[in-house]
């Protein structure tokens, strides 16, 4: 819907003042009435009709002031609609503010270099209705200033979008595709709030513009399979390029933002962890993660950052989601993955096992279920390993020096890591024609050189038995081969 501007409201409001009580004129009509006068050297002019067949000359003259004034904007060559931006409205406001200080502090030439030079009100006494002209001048050079001035704050809206897509395609045609991703965009949301011509034509082009930049951006593996042990700096970075466009000698995208992410530990699973990174200067990353908390393969997953373009792109109005969609789904497909594996050194170190199992009242519990479990753990991914009896009261006790000294003594040239710990039943409850066991270990490994505790951990589980004994057993043999077996496997340097 077309609003009118605060300039032709006031301007209406001037001319209905000046206007309103003319009274029909007699003799023969002015020439200007018939023929608009050409302009001179100081003028160009302007003339509004109505006609009333009621003889309301009030309305008449109102109506009259309006085909004026939409004469005087139709050569200035703008429209205020809805759509109009902030800045043009503040810019028309403030104009408006301008032209009500004039009409407040003078009584004539209240609008700069504008004036009203004559009325005439024609009467048809045949028809029953009266016609009223009015003559305006309007000084032409502040005419064509105020043109040049309202133009330029409208040209705005072209420029947002025509500006950043002159940009985007000098981007383009630099091998630049990482910007003009960027800048199209933002042509393509200018367009999308515009009342400019053809502004969907506009936004769908820029659109597309964004898609084939981006289809010619893509990575370059410098390396994969890349091999780490636990706890350890990576041996060499992970290395990886960003270019743009086609074929072995597309140039490097230089300042691309990047988003690594990497796997750690927390708890007994692993978890992403990302941070920021930057190509250099010929589109290159060679980037180190921390050291390794876990054993096992990973991903090092590497995408490219978007988010200042997808930020724009969410200001698209709903009507345009289909192109929001599928622009953020390709940035989205951006990335690229490094397979990296970590191992231990664990399995090469001689270890002994010494874990006491416990009954509900803290009493020794025969066979040992934990210990055996864990030795079977280890020994499956080819530990060097093997099982010690130590005192139960020591190990329930878990004295750590006590341990520690008891067990340098007791595998002297035998290991160089002791795994110790208890394992405590807590309940057992008949559940249908099964019992199940409730039980908890608590489970350390120190290094005998140096009495270093390379590992400390507290799992619990339940065991599942068709007797009470067997439920017991099912719970500490769960603990030992499984909660901490795979605990420890994962976290042993």
């Amino acid at each position: 819907m077309k609003m009118r501007s605060p300039l032709a409201a006031l301007l209406a409001s001037v001319l209905l003042a000046a206007c309103a009580t003319t009274a029909p004129a007699q003799g023969k009509a002015p020439e200007w009435v018939l023929t608009l006068p050409k302009p001179d050297a100081a003028n160009t002019y302007f003339v509004g009709q109505a006609a009333t067949s009621t003889g309301d000359l009030a309305k008449a003259t109102d109506e009259a002031a309006a085909n004026l004034i939409a004469g005087i904007m139709q050569y200035i060559g703008v429209k205020v609609t809805v759509d109009s931006s902030a800045t043009a409205r503040a810019t028309l406001d403030s104009y408006a503010a301008d032209i009500k200080q004039t009409v407040t502090t003078q009584a004539t030439n209240r609008l700069s270099g504008f004036m009203i030079k004559e009325k005439y009100v024609l009467e048809d006494k045949k028809k029953g209705t009266k016609t009223v002209f009015i003559l305006a001048a309007y000084a032409t050079a502040d005419l064509e200033k105020e043109k040049r001035r309202i133009a330029a704050v409208f040209q705005e809206k072209e420029d947002a979008v025509a500006k950043p897509e002159a940009e985007g395609r000098a981007f383009l045609e630099q091998g630049r595709g990482y910007e003009a991703v960027r800048k199209f965009v933002e042509a393509a949301v200018a367009a999308s709030g515009s009342d400019i011509d053809n502004a969907e034509v506009k936004l769908e082009r820029n659109v597309n513009l964004a898609r084939s930049a981006l289809a010619r951006i893509r990575f370059e593996k410098l390396g994969d399979n890349y091999k780490a042990l636990l706890g350890q700096p990576f041996p060499e970075p992970f290395r990886l390029r960003v270019v743009s466009g086609e074929g072995a000698g597309a140039p490097g995208v230089a300042g691309a933002n990047l988003l690594v992410s990497y796997q750690r530990k927390q708890g007994s699973r692993t978890v992403s962890k990302t941070e920021n990174a930057v190509t250099d200067g010929s589109g290159l990353l060679s980037y180190s993660p921390p050291p390794p908390d876990f054993v096992g393969k990973a991903k090092l997953l590497v995408r490219i950052d978007f988010q200042s373009a997808q930020d724009l792109l969410d200001r698209l109005p709903p009507k345009y989601e289909a192109f929001r969609a599928s622009l953020s789904e390709e940035f989205k497909q951006k990335y690229l993955e490094l397979n990296y594996e970590v191992a231990s050194n664990a399995r090469n170190v001689a270890t002994a096992v010494a874990i006491v199992d416990l009954d509900e009242g803290g009493k020794t519990v025969a066979g040992a279920q934990a210990q055996a479990g864990l030795v079977d753990a280890l020994t499956k991914e080819k530990f060097n390993v093997r099982a010690l009896a130590l005192d139960s009261g020591l190990l329930q006790a878990m004295d750590d020096d006590a341990i520690l000294a008891a067990g340098k003594a007791s595998l002297a040239g035998k290991a160089e890591r002791l795994a110790y710990g208890v394992a405590r039943l807590e309940s057992v409850r008949k559940d249908g024609s099964m019992f199940l066991a409730s039980a908890k270990a608590t489970v350390k490994v120190v290094e005998l050189a140096t009495g270093r505790i390379l590992y400390s951990g507290e799992k619990a589980v339940t065991g599942l038995g068709a007797d009470e004994a067997a439920a017991r057993r099912a719970a500490n043999r769960e603990l030992g081969q499984n909660a901490i077996g795979k605990d420890l496997l994962s976290s042993l340097p």
